[in-house]
């Protein structure tokens, strides 16, 4: 146990960190908010505060435990390029012909938020907690996580039914949550990339946000785009080795 505890105090500590920055926010947000709509600026807020929780102990963490924590994967990986088309393009194509009841200023407004508080969490959950189990199997590593994040989660899945369904619900969602730790995790170990983490996590929220046809046939393409792009990732930068092999 002493073994155990000192190599994966830096985990613990994160852990500690984040549920206790980001839990009084969770209670704000869900429990004692009169109204939700997702793009009220209230709820907003309130959601970037709950959001960098991840984000603010992964930098304490890895302050205090500089010796410790293995760091491989930064804000933009192996390319710069790469990262930012990887982000900028589907967002592009998201804003001049997505479908969204919002005005255009609201939805640029709106964007650049969700990638401010995404890159919070990411800068957690992939920055930094996936660095310190990558020497596990991949099974466990993404079920780890996927299961810490889900618990992160706090009032998401317990604030209804009766105290079975409450307990029941977040233990069925840690297996969504470990396939989404897979595909964003491998995606990051790819590219090394945050940027990437940060993409695909503020994609599957504006699947939910926007769930709508127009939103479905973007992402539709954007998963070959995105697919390419890591396929090449470490290539020279040329078009043809971006879109043909």
């Amino acid at each position: 146990m002493k073994i155990f505890l000192v190599r994966y105090k830096p985990i613990i500590v994160y852990y500690f960190l984040a549920c206790l920055f980001s839990w009084p926010f969770f209670l704000w947000r869900d429990v004692y908010s009169d109204h939700w709509e997702g793009l009220d600026l209230d709820i907003v807020i309130k959601t970037s505060l709950i959001m960098w929780g991840p984000g603010l102990s992964a930098i304490i963490c890895s302050l205090i435990f500089k010796e410790k924590v293995i760091k491989t994967i930064t804000l933009f990986g192996t390319s710069i390029l790469r990262s930012l088309l990887f982000w900028g393009v589907p967002m592009i194509a998201f804003i001049f012909w997505g479908e969204y009841n919002v005005s255009f200023t609201k939805i640029i407004i709106y964007l650049g938020g969700v990638f401010l508080f995404t890159l919070g969490e990411e800068l957690g959950w992939r920055g930094f907690m996936q660095d310190q189990l990558n020497h596990l199997p991949k099974w466990k590593r993404y079920l780890i996580i996927g299961a810490m994040w889900e618990f992160w989660h706090f009032t998401t899945r317990t604030l209804s039914g009766g105290i079975f369904a409450r307990i029941l619900r977040p233990l069925i969602f840690i297996l969504p949550n470990s396939i989404l730790s897979y595909i964003f995790g491998e995606s990051v170990n790819k590219s090394k990339s945050i940027i990437v983490a940060v993409t695909l996590h503020a994609w599957f929220n504006l699947l939910i946000e926007f769930a709508n046809t127009q939103t479905f046939i973007i992402f539709s393409f954007s998963i070959i785009f995105w697919i390419i792009m890591l396929s090449s990732w470490n290539k020279p930068f040329k078009l043809k080795n971006i879109f043909f092999k």
